[in-house]
Parts: C-alpha cells; sequence; structure tokens
C-alpha cells in the first residue's frame, strides 16, 4: 500500500478524482432523502395513532375517581 505524501497532489490526480472514500455522490443523497421520509412518516404514523387512542379514552368519558374502582383499561 502506498503512502501519501502530499494530499494536494493526491486529491487531484486522476485516479482519485476528489473523492477519497467509497459512494460519494449520489448515493448518500438518495440515502438522505431516504432517511427523513422514513423519519417523517415515523412522526406522521405516531401522531395518528396516539390521536386515535387519546381519542378512544376520551370516549369512555373516566371520572377523576374511576381509578379507584380498579378499572382495568385506565
Amino acid at each position: 500500500m502506498a503512502t501519501v505524501t502530499n494530499w494536494i497532489e493526491h486529491l487531484s490526480s486522476d485516479e482519485v478524482a476528489g473523492s477519497i472514500y467509497p459512494g460519494a455522490g449520489s448515493s448518500e443523497t438518495a440515502l438522505v432523502i431516504l432517511c427523513a421520509v422514513i423519519w417523517i412518516g415515523w412522526h406522521v404514523l405516531t401522531a395518528k395513532s396516539e390521536s386515535d387512542e387519546l381519542s378512544r379514552l376520551a370516549r369512555k368519558k373516566y371520572g377523576a375517581n374511576d381509578h379507584k374502582s380498579n378499572i382495568t383499561d385506565w
């Protein structure tokens, strides 16, 4: 394996062409976009799930002291 003594010459050579690690360029952009879509989707699904759960509990109209009666689905 060759050692690099001058990084400027090494990075400007034709065999390296500016990228110093594999996958530089469009594959990173695609992964960032994919992760952003997954992240936003996760938040949308979680918000919908929590909203459904809270509306289900609100329909049951528990009172302030109902927890003392051992309601199992509190």
